[in-house]
């Protein structure tokens, strides 16, 4: 496994079973030219943490209700070997308390099942690697994201700082359409730091009119003018001059005046960072805390007693309810129109009252970006972009995941934002269903958007070994 970037969290490769690899933002040549060229959030949503990837397959099974995963071709006893010689060693150095929790669960296998109340059953994998963020990071486990098995599901984690080695599980649901012995290769799940001390501050767009300003300055008519014939690049060339000015610089006309929060990039800054929801328009999304981490006490997550330490993200829910029909070359959208209409002219009446009506008529680009809440892809692509009615600001040298939530036929792609200068956050989707269409009701779950400083973004691990090795 290499390390990139600064190092924040420490790595030990018990079982040589999963490694921790870096992907490139175009996926090795996989997306469009178009998107390689102009769509920056989407690139580092691709490249986005560290992607835990299978060194040797793995075969799940389920059978009577359960599910069991055991290595698959050649190296399978080999594997099993590595598993049995691996525990006493991990006792006998400390990375794990004997017949703790963690020790117990680790013994009965590789993998095991569990589940909630009635819910379907969850298959734990261990990666047989064990991880230790450092002090003021915490660890986020989730799915591998915009080039995955879509035969599974993994569950959202959190690693907290508690000082100890914790043993990096991924916990997956296999879908039912999967068959009864699913082969799993490749990328499995991805782990990144985050901050744990973040809080998110809601506030209407009256309290906050330099972001609906920037928002405005941003799609202006030589934007839309320019974007009939080609990508423009504008959101590079401004997250580009921000990046030569020095980070927390205003780029050209995308900050918040007076800054858009409180709080500085990095592990080790004091107090919490403070980032804001403006609201615009109706079904803002929800401020939502971490209340439940993994730690070394044992693989089932345990409340978080971290006292004035928080971790927020919004989650962002569907505004009006849609089908969408993709046929292979045209993708055509059918959303319940009442309901557009009453949030479009609620989004303008909050724009009007705001800044006045001239403003609607000098900007009416930028408040047809908000009030269309649809924008398709050109033909050929399964693509297009949800716009919710609110804006998020971090503070300077934050950026924002925008970790897609996915549907029944469709995934909300993962991206990242650099919302300190640009505070639109589109959720993407990607629809995998030919010609029966899609149903997103209204409320459905889009997006989680959850603030991180730019510098964990590179951010990368120290490789630990047994003491005797």
């Amino acid at each position: 496994m290499a390390a990139a970037g600064d190092a924040c969290f420490e790595v030990l490769d018990a079982l040589g079973l999963c490694r921790l690899t870096r992907r490139a933002g175009d996926l090795d040549g996989a997306v469009p030219l178009r998107v390689a060229k102009a769509c920056v959030p989407l690139l580092e949503g691709n490249a986005f943490g560290l992607q835990i990837a299978l060194a040797r397959p793995i075969e799940v099974q389920r059978r009577l209700g359960s599910l069991r995963a055991e290595p698959a071709g050649e190296h399978r006893e080999a594997l099993l070997r590595a598993h049995r010689a691996a525990l006493p060693r991990l006792v006998s150095q400390g990375f794990l308390a004997p017949e703790g929790a963690w020790h117990r669960a680790l013994r009965g296998g590789l993998a095991w099942t569990c589940r909630t109340g009635l819910g379907p059953p969850r298959l734990r994998l261990w990666t047989g690697l064990l991880v230790r963020p450092d002090p003021g990071v915490w660890l986020r486990v989730a799915g591998a994201a915009n080039r995955r098995n879509v035969l599974i599901e993994v569950s959202e984690a959190y690693v907290a700082d508690d000082g100890a080695f914790v043993p990096l599980v991924v916990e997956l649901r296999v879908r039912d359409e999967a068959p009864r012995v699913l082969r799993l290769e490749g990328e499995i799940g991805c782990v990144a730091p985050v901050r744990p001390d973040v809080r998110i501050e809601a506030c209407a767009l009256e309290d906050a009119p330099e972001v609906g300003r920037a928002h405005a300055a941003f799609y202006d008519a030589r934007y839309f003018a320019a974007k009939q014939g080609e990508v423009t690049r504008k959101y590079r060339r401004l997250v580009g001059s921000r990046a030569r000015a020095g980070e927390g610089s205003a780029g050209d006309g995308g900050a918040a005046e007076g800054g858009a929060a409180e709080g500085g990039a990095g592990a080790g800054n004091a107090g919490p960072a403070r980032a804001r929801l403006v609201v615009a328009g109706p079904g803002a999304p929800e401020i939502a805390e971490v209340t439940e981490v993994t730690t070394a006490a044992g693989p089932d997550p345990v409340p978080w007693r971290g006292g004035t330490r928080r971790l927020a993200s919004l989650v962002v829910r569907n505004a009006v309810p849609f089908r969408a029909t993709f046929d292979g070359h045209t993708l055509a959208v059918a959303p319940d129109a009442p309901r557009l209409a009453e949030g479009a002219a609620a989004v303008e009446r909050t724009f009007a009252r705001v800044f006045g009506e001239d403003f609607l008529a000098e900007n009416r680009g930028a408040l047809w970006y908000l009030t269309k809440y649809f924008t398709p892809h050109p033909p050929g692509e399964p693509h297009f972009f949800v716009k919710p009615w609110a804006f998020t600001t971090t503070p300077p040298g934050w950026s924002s995941l925008l970790e897609g939530i996915h549907g029944e036929g469709y995934d909300v792609m993962r991206g990242v934002v650099e919302t300190d200068v640009f505070f639109a956050t589109p959720a993407v989707f990607h629809v995998r269903r030919i010609g029966a269409p899609i149903e997103v009701p209204e409320g459905a779950p889009l997006l989680r958007i959850l603030p991180i400083p730019r510098d964990l973004l590179r951010a990368g691990f120290r490789e630990v070994r047994f003491l005797d090795g």
